[in-house]
């Protein structure tokens, strides 16, 4: 896939934000978070309340990274 989430967890970082913080306050369900740290897909509503949960932009959430020509 060509999206992925690690500036997700870049931001969490430096915001103070832990798994637990994902989990039981902005109550990610396990297989969203399980999608996330496998960099498939989740919705856009999933994307919206991360961005508002950290206070951030969606740039500091996901990145598109274009897939090799093989």
């Amino acid at each position: 896939m060509a999206i992925n989430y690690k500036p997700l967890w870049e931001t969490m970082q430096s915001k103070g934000k832990t798994t637990y913080d994902l989990k039981y306050k902005l109550k990610i369900g396990g297989g969203t978070y399980n999608r996330l740290k496998s960099d498939e897909s989740v919705s856009t509503n999933t994307i919206n309340d991360l961005c508002e949960f950290l206070d951030c932009d969606i740039t500091d959430v996901m990145q598109y990274v274009k897939a090799e020509k093989q």
